[in-house]
């Protein structure tokens, strides 16, 4: 699996060419995005990050942002980084910033991915086919008006379009995180001694065993019941649902995540 985050490969006791490596790699990354001046705006190089897929808002990239912030805020350049200043603040991130820019991600050109993205967006956005979900109260106050769209790749490239700011509820989208976290806990292996890995061939909610005796899969309700059971079975209810909600948290890159009590809790006290 490729990292990105791994430094290139360097031989034993290589500090000195190590700091060299890196700081050169910081000076083609200042020229890169400089392109001939000898500063550069933070709103240049945020606009250039983009356009790579990678957002500001990134957890990898929390200390650089903040550091280049600081630092434009106190040097009295007129808020323009030199390349000293550039290098200092990429320095913690510099190989996951080469990468980016040198187009080394799963979609090298992300502009003009996200331009067919967008495109299918508003040739889509006026399809009015279809019901919003009225088999739980609040699913049927939904605005069916509401369209965006939102994607990450395996390297973190992000875009979204469209209402993507307004909360709503994953309902059966969780099933899969659910059984990413038991996975990640406790081995595939271990999982799968209670839960199948085959389709049933049944409607999700049809409560059923396979032929081992166990739920088809983690993606039908039985199944994505007896996953959930495997989380934390040593700990209380109110622990399990602070360890799911803070695992689900750090899977979506500390962006926003909550829990509607309208929609899931309330409805199974009616």
């Amino acid at each position: 699996m490729r990292s990105l985050i791994s430094p290139p490969y360097l031989p034993p006791n290589s500090d000195a060419s190590e700091s060299g490596m890196l700081s050169r790699l910081g000076d083609l990354l200042f020229y890169t995005i400089a392109e001939g001046q000898e500063r550069i705006a933070l709103h240049k190089f945020t606009a250039a990050l983009r356009a790579t897929g990678l957002q500001t808002s990134d957890p990898r990239l929390r200390d650089c942002m903040s550091q280049m912030r600081k630092m434009v805020q106190e040097s009295s350049s007129g808020g323009l980084l030199d390349r000293d200043l550039f290098r200092k603040c990429v320095s913690s991130n510099i190989v996951l910033l080469t990468q980016a820019f040198r187009k080394k991600f799963v979609i090298p050109d992300f502009e003009e991915f996200t331009d067919h993205v967008d495109r299918i967006f508003e040739e889509t956005k006026e399809r009015t086919e279809g019901k919003v979900a009225a088999y739980i109260p609040q699913l049927a106050k939904s605005d069916p008006d509401l369209w965006g769209v939102s994607l990450c790749t395996v390297d973190g490239q992000r875009h979204s379009v469209g209402q993507t700011k307004i909360p709503f509820c994953l309902q059966s989208c969780v099933k899969p995180l659910t059984y990413a976290i038991s996975v990640s806990n406790l081995g595939t292996e271990y999982v799968h001694k209670y839960v199948g890995k085959e389709p049933s061939g049944l409607r999700y909610n049809k409560l059923s065993l396979n032929e081992e005796g166990i739920p088809h899969n983690p993606m039908v309700n039985a199944g994505a019941i007896v996953v959930s059971s495997l989380i934390k079975m040593d700990c209380n209810k109110a622990e399990k649902f602070d360890f799911v909600l803070q695992y689900l948290n750090k899977l979506a890159g500390n962006e926003y995540m909550g829990f509607s009590n309208a929609t899931v809790f309330l409805r199974e006290l009616t």
